[in-house]
């Protein structure tokens, strides 16, 4: 039997209704195969596995924004659950969980948020005693989860304020926190000028494609380029992934091998070498592999994934004793999980590498949001927040190698889509994307990432808005010229250096 819910939008029930980027949600809020529909004037959510499902989708919340929110896990019955109500149930049941996990209620400045949460969880309790009148139900779960939305984000702000106090009080900053990642397609001077005179260190990718273009075939131009240009101005070297398992960064020759391991296991293991020899003076820290996890290339089991991973790993440690190395954990909030059922969950594949012996120094992971593309629908602060804690666990420094949400409300014809993403389908946070906006979530998000005691470093997905990733995501506009999110970084960067003195 199937989870079913009624949806219900200012009062009314919906008969018509397009969920977006739906995916039932299993334990541990990890996206699970399943198949969600709008039928029947129900949403639907259907799993050959039995036990307790939720569902996630985009959901507009009001004022507060719109985003990627999640419902508790459910039992099929067959009368239908409410989908406001379920929603708000969950934030706010993981609101009382993060604030014993982050030790809140004992903090006297933490009342006023606590007398808040107690007004939200009493709408959400007359919501649910009045199930029977449905409509009046959803209203009152709309008013309870939009306070709980709210109040998540200014407790993960208010959290952040503590750790950074007793970080700053510890000295407990690393040297090179601040960072921006290349397009090794850009050759402009100033671009190159702007990178290196105003961040501590730079991540040089390396894709596969681009440098192997045919088998047997090397063509590294682009990349030694960069490579020279940084390390002449001593610049710190994020490179990778040197491997990046997403279709879209392989090279197109490779798929002839894609359902044979051994081949494929022996020509990731020569490029790795490849690379590892030419850049080993220019390098401070290896990314190794990224992508592996999700399946989607090639199909691999997961003592092949662990393996290979392992193997690539321990190359670089081998050809350069006292390298250090990192793994990247594609679309961290598992969102890929949910379409492939021969995936590894993002966070049981770095558990499993963590428990393995692989000598790895870091874990790596990318969290660029706000576009309609899988793993980049939009998060709140909190559910980042959240997010970031779970990789506490793991017992390994975080860097984060690209951040970044778009600097306008319309899809951007130059970006590296030609303007396929509109970032008006992918959520909003509070109110349409500006320049001014998306310099507030950077500091906010910055705030919070680094105050994470585990969190090592953070750099900004695109410099410019060249070739960029994300519309209007460049911290410099299309003539290289600052934006306000640009001005805001300097500002933010000048403070931790202050702060490390």
């Amino acid at each position: 039997m199937p989870v079913k819910f009624e949806v219900y939008r200012d009062g009314r029930r919906l008969s018509e209704y397009q969920p977006v980027c739906a995916m039932a949600i299993g334990p541990e809020s990890v996206p699970v195969p399943g198949e969600v529909l709008f039928r029947d004037g129900l949403l639907v959510v259907s799993r050959a596995d039995p036990s307790p499902t939720g569902v996630s989708l985009l959901w507009d919340a009001g004022s507060c924004g719109a985003y990627l929110l999640e419902t508790t896990r459910l039992a099929p019955r067959e009368k239908p659950y409410i989908l406001n109500v379920e929603l708000a149930r969950m934030r706010l049941m993981k609101i009382v969980q993060k604030q014993e996990d982050w030790t809140l209620f004992d903090l006297p400045q933490a009342q006023p948020y606590e007398l808040r949460l107690r007004e939200a969880q009493s709408l959400l309790a007359e919501a649910i005693s009045r199930q029977d009148e449905p409509r009046l139900a959803a209203a009152l779960a709309d008013d309870a989860l939009a306070r709980a939305i709210v109040l998540s984000e200014e407790l993960s702000t208010f959290h952040s304020e503590i750790l950074l106090a007793k970080r700053r009080s510890a000295n407990a900053f690393a040297r090179y926190i601040f960072g921006c990642r290349v397009d090794v397609g850009v050759r402009n001077q100033r671009y190159r000028e702007m990178l290196a005179s105003n961040f501590d260190h730079a991540v040089l990718p390396m894709p596969w494609k681009l440098i192997a273009p045919r088998e047997g075939i090397i063509d590294t131009e682009e990349v030694d380029g960069w490579a020279e240009s940084l390390s002449r101005r001593r610049i710190p070297v994020v490179a990778g992934p040197l491997i990046n398992f997403d279709e879209s960064e392989l090279p197109d020759w490779l798929f002839i091998w894609e359902n044979d391991f051994e081949t494929l296991r022996d020509l990731a293991f020569e490029h790795v070498q490849t690379l590892v020899q030419r850049y080993r003076r220019a390098v401070s820290l290896w990314n190794v592999v990224s992508g592996i996890s999700m399946n989607r290339a090639v199909t691999l089991s997961f003592e092949q994934m662990i393996d290979l991973t392992r193997l690539l790993v321990t190359q670089v440690k081998n050809a350069l004793p006292g390298a250090r190395t990192l793994v990247t954990v594609p679309m961290p909030f598992g969102e890929y999980n949910a379409r492939n059922p021969t995936s590894m969950p993002p966070l049981h594949y770095a558990e499993m590498l963590s428990q393995s012996g692989t000598s790895l120094d870091g874990f790596a992971i990318e969290l660029e949001l706000g576009v309609p593309q899988p793993g980049m629908f939009l998060r709140d602060l909190f559910q980042i927040s959240c997010l970031l804690d779970r990789f506490s666990t793991l017992g390994r420094p975080l860097f984060i190698t690209a951040l970044c949400v778009p600097g306008r409300w319309s899809p951007d014809p130059a970006d590296r889509s030609e303007g396929r993403l509109d970032p008006s389908q992918a959520g909003r946070w509070r109110r349409p994307w500006d320049a001014q906006l998306q310099a507030d979530w950077m500091e906010a998000v910055y705030h919070i990432a680094l105050s994470k005691p585990f969190v090592e470093t953070v750099a900004w997905g695109n410099l410019a808005d060249i070739e960029h990733t994300v519309p209007g995501g460049g911290l410099l506009d299309d003539m290289y010229q600052p934006k306000t999110s640009f001005e805001r970084l300097m500002k933010i960067r000048d403070k931790f250096a202050q702060w490390r003195r």
